[in-house]
This record gives structure tokens, C-alpha cells and sequence, in this order.
């Protein structure tokens, strides 16, 4: 093992324990990463946040993230309540992953300070192996399937079903995986 594992182990091993990460082996925290952790935040082997990275847990929140799992450069994840993240996800940078939304109904008050809109179950999911592009958006209460892929700049704001890539503001279904055919074909009208 090189200088650089040993460095690398021994930051997530000093991360972990800073900002109370349960934390499976070869936890790796980049630089400049910024960790508000009033909940509990849960990490599978090998998981890494990339240099600026924020996480944000209001108190009892939960954000879970799977094994081999890497969430990109400049990315945040905020949780109310839960996000989790399956085993095998990878994002791109500039990711922003929330189970919550502003308050905007008071047009007498600033939009800052009406606080955030998020029922007791809300939360996010993000199954085994999905890839989520570059400044894609995924906030509210919503679940993406295992395998499937969030293209870059894409807004999701309502379930995707496993196996598919849904593009667009806000994100619709482009292709899905055909078991019968054993390929990925285009969704139908596009």
C-alpha cells in the first residue's frame, strides 16, 4: 500500500470520527468537503465524497450511502428526513439531492425565512448502480430505480422506474431497458 492510501484511509478514519460518520473500510472524504451532521449519516466500503462536497442533516435526519458508492465534486446532499443512496452510484459533479423545498406560500415573508416543506415520510431514494449526470437536480419525495440514469442537467421531481435514463426540466423517461429484446430502446414518442 502506497503513502497516498495510507493518507487517504487515514483522513476518512479522522473524518469519521469529526463529523460522526458510521463508516464501513476505505471511507474517503475530499477536500474542502463541508459536513453539518445533526442526524446520522451511514457509509458502505469504499464510499467517497469528492473535494466540496456538502451534506447537510437537519436534527434526526438520516443520509445513507451505499458501498462504492461516489458522489461527485461540488455536489450536495440535504436531508429533513432521508436520503438514501444504493451501492454502485456515481454522480457527477454539481449534483444537488434534497428531500425537501423552500416554503413559498406567504407572499408577506421573505422566502428564507418561511423554512422548508417536507412531510414526515419524504424522502429520497437513489437505487443500486443509477449514474446521475452533471448538474442534475433531484429533490422532494422521490425514488429512481436501480440502473437507471438522470441525464446532466436534468430536474427529477417524481419517481423513475428501474432501468431507465430520463432526461429534461423536469425529467421524463427517453429510454428504458427491454428484458425481451436484452437492449435499451427508446421510450415511445421520442
Amino acid at each position: 500500500m502506497g503513502i497516498k492510501q495510507i493518507v487517504k484511509q487515514l483522513l476518512g478514519f479522522y473524518y469519521s470520527r469529526r463529523y460522526n460518520i458510521h463508516a464501513g473500510r476505505g471511507l474517503y472524504v475530499g477536500k474542502d468537503c463541508k459536513i453539518i451532521n445533526r442526524g446520522k449519516i451511514q457509509c458502505g466500503d469504499h464510499t467517497c465524497l469528492r473535494p466540496s462536497t456538502h451534506v447537510y442533516l437537519s436534527e434526526g435526519a438520516e443520509v445513507v450511502l451505499g458501498s462504492d458508492c461516489e458522489i461527485g465534486n461540488h455536489s450536495v446532499i440535504s436531508a429533513v428526513n432521508r436520503v438514501e443512496i444504493g451501492d454502485g452510484v456515481l454522480t457527477a459533479p454539481n449534483v444537488y439531492i434534497a428531500d425537501h423545498n423552500h416554503q413559498y406560500e406567504d407572499i408577506d415573508s421573505h422566502i428564507y425565512t418561511q423554512g422548508v416543506r417536507c412531510r414526515k415520510g419524504d424522502r429520497v431514494e437513489i437505487g443500486r448502480g443509477c449514474w446521475i449526470g452533471k448538474n442534475a437536480v433531484i429533490v422532494g419525495n422521490v425514488r429512481i430505480g436501480r440502473n437507471s440514469v438522470v441525464g446532466a442537467n436534468s430536474v427529477v421531481n417524481r419517481d423513475v422506474p428501474d432501468y431507465c435514463v430520463v432526461a429534461g426540466a423536469p425529467a421524463a423517461i427517453v429510454k428504458r431497458y427491454d428484458t425481451a429484446l436484452g437492449r435499451w430502446v427508446k421510450a415511445a414518442g421520442k
